[in-house]
């Protein structure tokens, strides 16, 4: 991904070039096509470039327009380029090979503000408008782009990461506690805020304009909850879902080099694959699909070759593969991975750096996967209430009846499902005495000082008015997935990859928050949609598949094994800082014994989190960034 910096002295003095070359520098593994800047007085922008797609291959960002005295840094895609093009009358051969970039700043030119709402697909835009003498700036309604931003009186700073916005003199880089506790409660940050006290993020489908009158936030897009997708067969939910994902990976193909898809022998990266090859095929592309993928000779129960090699050869696959044995966390620590915009939150660091590392090296930019299509069937327990509220009794029967059989009358009784059409009953009766008040307690393992942290912080579920499945909601458009996709698209730019999610394409997206639930879980199928979707693209020992794979092996190898002496050594410091937020005999009891039973959840990663924190804030004070250490306390154990 490309990247970029804005600086805007709101006082009127001149920008001071060396500030915008350190912000710049911070953003360096952005750049891997070069970088320029414009600095005009009291405002300056900079860009960063990585030519991913056909028409940005030798652009030179930031753009301006003469005219309308606007400058333009962009950061991402288009996905509706056609229509885009329609709606500003350019219909000329020319007109097609114009950039995303130039394609928003004549968006911008046409509709003013309101253009945003008019884009699809990822991206984070910043506009400086002489004339009105306004920073605008923008991101997408997935929060796929970063965009962060520090606001005071006297000077605006923008940047694409946390580490440029620290580069300017006029940014504290003090830790936000509540965000640090909002992180080891495991749970979503409040709205914008960061692990800086002076960093602000900009939420997804949000925009924000700062000029002389003052600041203005936004929303310029909302998913409408009160939307109901009923069809009439599976058939029909399959057909519409299978043209939805085909789109998706199809805007996900127009690279400016042959892209890849990172495959595992899963449903969602398989469907990704399956459909990428075909497209291919039909456009008469001259190479074959090529698919990257980690393999384990010595951890066979995490190595999926068998359900891989179903569709390489009937597809015509060229597949990259590299052994993923030696991947376990913290792996080699001293060169793990270190990122100084927070703390690291997946474990396999070391897998999706091999990822990138084998895409780069055969020669692609652009790399497609399965990442979040979990995310689709996030509350698959509504399927048995919302059959019942389409009046099909005889098939909601018949489902219980064969979970009777398979799993017993009591184990039934007291699933999710029947829990949620109890819930959604009680949801229908006013509030008042009938309808009990529901509270999440606290984390067990935070301590005292973390839960009111927790408890005093504005969190809480993204509200969408009408929305049958919250959770569900939450996990496709919140915070939290917005920041776990962005962060792995950073990871991919410092190898010199675009990391591109069909699964998180916003009209799949609506799609999947609009069909009833009993197309996210039916006859005993998770991922029903999906399933029936692929039927006669995918062999039928990946399509019907229960069980997935777990890395809780290579989890347990590192943290465990190979690593323990590192684990302890972070845990265990003297100056450690986690156990001011986590509880010392909560983590003792926890750490070895959930892992060695090899349940897979929260409170098995939450090691994880320890030491990762404490890997992070020491490369913090490292690099001069001493007060954390305040936040020191005795060791746990």
């Amino acid at each position: 991904m490309s990247g970029f910096i804005l600086i805007s002295n709101r006082d009127g003095a001149p920008v001071d070039p060396l500030i915008v070359e350190r912000m710049m520098d911070r953003l360096a593994h952005r750049g891997p096509d070069g970088r320029d800047t414009r600095v005009r007085g009291p405002v300056a922008l900079g860009h960063l470039h990585f030519w991913a797609t056909p028409e940005s291959v030798g652009e030179r960002q930031p753009l301006f327009d003469p005219d309308a005295r606007v400058t333009i840094a962009f950061d991402g895609r288009l996905d509706n380029r056609g229509e885009l093009l329609s709606a500003l009358n350019m219909s000329a051969p020319e007109d097609r090979m114009l950039s995303d970039a130039a394609l928003v700043l004549l968006a911008y030119g046409r509709w003013g503000e309101a253009c945003f709402e008019r884009l699809l697909g990822p991206f984070a835009v910043v506009l400086y408008d002489a004339v009105r003498q306004r920073v605008i700036y923008a991101r997408d309604p997935l929060g796929d782009r970063t965009l962060f931003y520090h606001l005071q009186p006297g000077v605006l700073v923008v940047a694409s990461e946390e580490q440029a916005v620290l580069a300017h003199p006029a940014v504290s880089d003090e830790l936000d506690e509540a965000t640090l506790a909002l992180y080891f409660a495991v749970t979503t940050p409040e709205d914008g805020a960061t692990f800086f006290r002076d960093i602000r993020e900009l939420l997804p489908a949000q925009a924000m304009a700062v000029d002389a009158g003052g600041v203005r936030t936004w929303r310029y897009w909302e998913f409408d909850g009160s939307r109901r997708l009923d069809c009439r067969s599976d058939g029909e939910y399959a057909e519409q879902y299978r043209a939805l994902l085909a789109e998706a990976v199809r805007c996900r193909l127009r690279s400016a080099t042959s892209p890849m898809v990172m495959m595992s022998g899963g449903l969602d990266s398989t469907s990704v694959a399956a459909l990428a090859a075909r497209q291919m095929a039909e456009a008469g592309h001259a190479a074959r699909l090529r698919s990257v993928s980690y393999v384990f000779d010595e951890l066979t129960e995490c190595d999926e070759r068998p359900y891989m090699d179903t569709i390489i050869a009937p597809y015509g696959i060229e597949a990259l593969r590299f052994s993923g044995d030696e991947c376990w966390p913290l792996s080699h620590p001293e060169t793990w991975p270190w990122n100084p915009n927070g703390p690291g939150r997946t474990p396999h660091r070391r897998l999706l750096d091999g990822v990138y590392a084998t895409a780069r090296s055969a020669g692609a930019r652009v790399l497609l996967g399965g990442w979040f299509g979990d995310h689709h069937y996030t509350s698959v327990e509504t399927w048995l209430a919302d059959l019942l509220a389409e009046r099909r009794w005889a098939e909601a029967a018949k489902e219980m009846a064969g979970h009777a059989r398979r799993l017993g009358l009591r184990r039934v009784l007291g699933s999710a499902s029947v829990h949620h059409m109890g819930r959604r009953a009680l949801d229908a009766v006013p509030a008042g005495r009938l309808r009990p008040r529901r509270e999440t307690p606290p984390a067990s393992w935070l301590t005292p000082h973390a839960a009111g942290l927790v408890a005093r912080s504005k969190t809480g579920a993204l509200a969408v008015a009408g929305a049958r499945r919250s959770e569900q909601v939450e996990r496709m458009l919140g915070a939290l997935s917005a920041r776990a996709a962005s962060s792995s698209a950073v990871d991919g730019s410092g190898a010199g990859v675009e990391v591109w999610y069909p699964y998180r394409d916003r009209r799949l997206v609506e799609f999947m928050l609009s069909v009833p639930g009993h197309q996210l879980y039916n006859r005993g199928r998770y991922k029903y949609v999906l399933r029936n979707a692929m039927d006669g693209l995918l062999p039928g020992k990946i399509r019907l598949r229960i069980r997935p794979t777990s890395l809780m092996p290579l989890y347990a190898r590192g943290l465990l094994d190979r690593e323990s002496r590192t684990v302890r050594g972070l845990l265990d410091a003297g100056d450690a800082v986690w156990p001011r937020f986590v509880r010392p005999d909560w983590l003792a009891a926890a750490y070895p014994a959930r892992i060695e039973a090899r349940i897979d959840g929260t409170e098995a990663i939450l090691p994880w989190f320890c030491a990762s924190f404490e890997l992070w804030r020491r490369g913090l004070e490292q690099r001069g960034s001493p007060r954390v250490a305040c936040y020191a306390t005795s060791t746990w154990a």
